[in-house]
């Protein structure tokens, strides 16, 4: 229900295409050719998705042609765009990403920025909330010290949208407040539309649906007079999406129409699919599930393959009572287990909900069976009285019926025991779900308070040490180096308690989880010594779906941790690798220096490279060092993945 704030939207777009096509027909200069092309893109993009893509791939020939660098980084931005706005976030990340290595051999501090700030949104969109938010700092810290506050603005309200998926309501309508008042004052009718439809979902987060109604309605009359379709997609789905909650069915499916009809004019085929699922809801409400279950279908690869779980789970969970309406215990079965085996959501409403309906189906399935017993009597009592006119027809008529009760009585059984089976599996499926909840709660919990407790406790130590130093003027130098030890090591705890955090939070850590983190760590690095040039690459060809446990993912931070720290105090080297590479059945990374070295057979193992060995067997790692005087040192961790 959140939309996502873009930049460099352009107003009329209309009328801008059809005076770049003009100038396209009056010119024969490759140079001009594919600045055109690139334009039409970008302001495509907002018209037609399909044409954009068109005009995209012609720019991206000439750029490659052409030798321009920083022009080709455009145009791959662009035609990523393109696909964001189609919903395939896959090959639109891959993209950004490409764009984004051009972009830092230019050293081009801003399109860097502008990158960021897209990926970022790519990981939103793909519940990758962590590496979302690593990506917005980075753009935003570029946007604030450059003073461009709209694109600042931007940034915080998708900062906003994180908040509302962790629940903290009250810091997103902070942020989202002071953002519609600065797009408000500065006539910036996209972003305010954009800030306006997430305003409206903190409202109703917050049971506030009259609040959440009329700020949905006050952003659709600010988007529709710059045509934002983006926005009025998700503003008239939103709507539609209250009333279907209030049970206003017919009010609802208007506004739900309203939002398929727009995003299929724009090409948005991940949020079209969306608004279909809301739909499919309705009908599902009103009892017309032969109308769900073919939009239901239509829209599983969808979400599938764009891995937007809470859709796919929805779409489970409604399919259910589609199937149980036409009597069909094994499709019951079969999605039924695809929604318990999903993760991270909370199920417990929902599922009490299918059990109802599934239990008043099979209360209908008994229903009919009595029927047929009573048929069963009504033939019996009939072959009585036939049985008085002749003995003969009587007795045969007789031995079918028996025979026909029989195989009745047969098959009532069979369904009857089949039907235990099911409601059996139903409820262990759901004491495994509310044992899973529970964990996860005691983990958030147990989070909460390692953050509100022991970190608060940090940082009021930080804070009087530096009150202490400021204000009674240390002149004793060893007791001041004395506190400057006391106030880092205090630093260094929070930041280790904050990826400790991260971790409890997770069930599993994706690679991509993992690379934004240890890109986070290299950054904080290089801060703490200028002599060390760093390198962190990952091998393209890892599936995107390779996953670990949260053990195992924090495992294999603090092991890369270790060794860069282990680089840094004691190699004196210049240069420092990290490389995470494809072999086998999983993966292997490489940390690696061209320092001092050492002599592994003498050298006396200390707390650090004890602690790496340790947590590597405790992963079932495979993990050595090489290491040889003044050639350097090299750390080689081996395991297996998992991929989802």
């Amino acid at each position: 229900m959140l939309a996502l704030s873009y930049t460099g939207v352009a107003q009329n777009n209309l009328k801008i295409v059809d005076s770049l096509k003009t100038e396209l027909s009056k010119t024969s200069r490759e140079e001009h050719r594919a600045k055109i092309y690139g334009d039409l893109t970008w302001y495509y993009s907002q018209i037609s998705t399909d044409s954009a893509l068109v005009y995209g791939k012609k720019a991206m020939v000439l750029a490659q042609k052409l030798n321009d660098s920083a022009f080709l980084a455009q145009t791959i931005s662009d035609n990523a765009v393109v696909y964001y706005l189609k919903g395939d976030y896959k090959v639109a990340k891959a993209l950004f990403k490409k764009s984004l290595k051009v972009r830092t051999s230019l050293s081009d501090s801003a399109g860097i920025a502008s990158l960021n700030f897209k990926i970022g949104n790519i990981f939103y969109k793909t519940t990758s909330l962590d590496s979302a938010m690593v990506y917005y700092v980075r753009a935003l810290e570029y946007y604030e010290s450059h003073h461009i506050d709209v694109i600042a603005n931007s940034l915080k309200s998708n900062i906003a949208s994180i908040y509302m998926s962790l629940k903290n309501y009250d810091k997103a309508l902070d942020y989202l407040k002071s953002n519609i008042n600065y797009f408000e004052k500065n006539k910036e009718h996209e972003l305010l539309g954009n800030a306006l439809v997430n305003l409206a979902t903190v409202y109703l987060y917050k049971q506030d649906t009259i609040e959440a109604i009329k700020t949905l309605k006050r952003g659709i009359l600010t988007s529709e007079k710059i045509n934002a379709y983006p926005t009025l997609g998700s503003a008239y789905n939103n709507l539609g999406t209250i009333y279907s909650d209030k049970g206003d069915y017919k009010l609802a499916k208007t506004y739900i129409l309203k939002s398929i009809e727009i995003r299929k004019k724009t090409n948005l085929s991940t949020e079209l699919a969306s608004s279909e699922l809301t739909l499919a809801g309705i009908y599902n409400a009103l009892g017309e599930f032969d109308k769900a279950k073919p939009l239901l279908l239509e829209n599983l690869e969808v979400f599938k393959n764009e891995g937007i779980t809470d859709k796919l789970l929805s779409s489970y969970l409604q399919l259910i009572p589609a199937y149980a309406y036409q009597a069909k215990p094994d499709s019951v079965a079969y999605y039924t287990d695809l929604y318990v085996k999903s993760r991270d959501i909370s199920l417990q409403e929902k599922m009490q909900n299918i059990t109802s309906e599934i239990e008043t189906k099979y209360q209908t399935e008994k229903k009919e069976k009595q029927i047929l017993l009573q048929r069963a009597d009504l033939a019996e009592k009939e072959l009585n009285l036939t049985k008085k006119n002749t003995q003969l027809i009587g007795l045969g008529v007789l031995v079918f019926m028996l025979a026909l009760l029989g195989y009745l009585l047969y098959n009532q059984q069979k369904l009857k025991n089949r039907q235990l089976q099911k409601e059996n599996e139903l409820k262990a499926a759901l004491v495994k779900i509310e044992t899973q909840n529970r964990l996860q709660e005691q983990r958030f919990r147990i989070s909460r308070d390692l953050h509100d407790n022991i970190g608060a406790q940090l940082t009021f130590i930080i804070s009087s040490i530096e009150n202490l130093k400021f204000g009674y003027k240390i002149e004793n130098s060893e007791l001041n180096d004395k506190l400057k030890y006391i106030s880092a090591f205090a630093k260094d705890t929070i930041y280790d308690l904050r990826d400790t955090i991260w971790a409890m939070n997770k069930s599993e850590i994706s690679l991509e989880d993992l690379q934004a983190r240890i890109t986070n760590f290299i950054d904080k690095a290089k801060e703490s010594t200028s002599n060390v040039k760093f390198e962190f690459n990952v091998d393209e060809t890892i599936p995107d779906n390779v996953t670990f446990s949260s053990i195992k993912g924090m495992n294999m931070y603090r092991i890369i941790q270790e060794a860069v720290n282990n680089t840094i105090k004691y190699a004196e080297a210049s240069q420092l690798e990290i490389q995470i590479n494809q072999i086998i059945n999983g993966i292997e990374i490489t940390i690696k220096d061209n320092g001092k070295g050492f002599d592994i057979n003498s050298v006396e193992h200390g707390n650090g490279l004890s602690n790496m060995r340790k947590r590597a067997q405790d992963i079932h790692a495979d993990y050595h060092i090489e290491s040889v005087p003044n050639q350097g040192t090299a750390v080689i961790l081996k395991l297996e993945v998992e991929e989802t």
